[in-house]
């Protein structure tokens, strides 16, 4: 459970994903991701929430970033979604995977060496099943693993989407949920903000 305290200031960070064509000129927009149903719910228990995810970016374009849209932001969480880029961008490359880890493993330090605040890591993911997303979901697979390890030891709060992804497409068409796989449709985000949600507490 994510303890959230009333009145914090917490960031989203990450990739179009989470980017989601929000306003660069208005600072307090959220975009149209699941960051903008999970943000109106923040705010409506008195928690401010901004978004300065940027499309494309991949871990390290949020290492060059990192004193302007982290520290200078001064939040007191931070949600960070990264990494399909790395897969889409790079595939197939073993070394990009090593590549990958090292950047994020650097990402996580500065954030608890420069920062120190709690950080709630979401999954990357691939929706779907199409045949063309066979070998691109192996590839980041790896990734995954390797972010899964840096969440345990940097004590970092986790929440994956692929089995809640996986488990509903048995049911229903993936296309209703994504296109080509990498970004979601409106019932994708809607998905990922129900669960991020359900792992929120308030704290007053």
């Amino acid at each position: 459970m994510i303890n959230i305290i009333e009145k914090s200031l917490v960031l989203f960070q990450g990739d179009s994903v989470t980017d989601c064509r929000r306003n660069r000129n208005d600072e307090y927009d959220l975009g149209d991701s699941y960051v903008r149903i999970v943000g109106e719910y923040l705010r409506k228990n008195n928690v401010q929430v901004i978004n300065r995810a940027i499309s494309g970016n991949k871990v390290n374009d949020l290492l060059t970033r990192f004193q302007k849209d982290f520290v200078e932001c001064k939040p007191d969480y931070l949600f960070i979604l990264i990494g399909v880029n790395d897969t889409w961008h790079n595939y197939p490359n073993q070394k990009a995977t090593a590549i990958f880890k090292e950047e994020y493993e650097l990402l996580l330090k500065k954030i608890k060496d420069e920062i120190g605040i709690p950080v709630i890591i979401l999954e990357p993911f691939i929706i779907g099943y199409k045949e063309e997303y066979t070998h691109m979901r192996g590839d980041l697979l790896t990734k995954v693993d390797e972010i899964r390890k840096l969440a345990k030891k940097y004590s970092c709060e986790y929440i994956a989407f692929e089995n809640d992804f996986a488990t509903i497409l048995i049911h229903e068409d993936e296309e209703l949920y994504s296109i080509e796989g990498i970004h979601p449709l409106e019932k994708g985000y809607e998905l990922m903000a129900k669960k991020i949600i359900e792992n929120i507490k308030i704290i007053k």
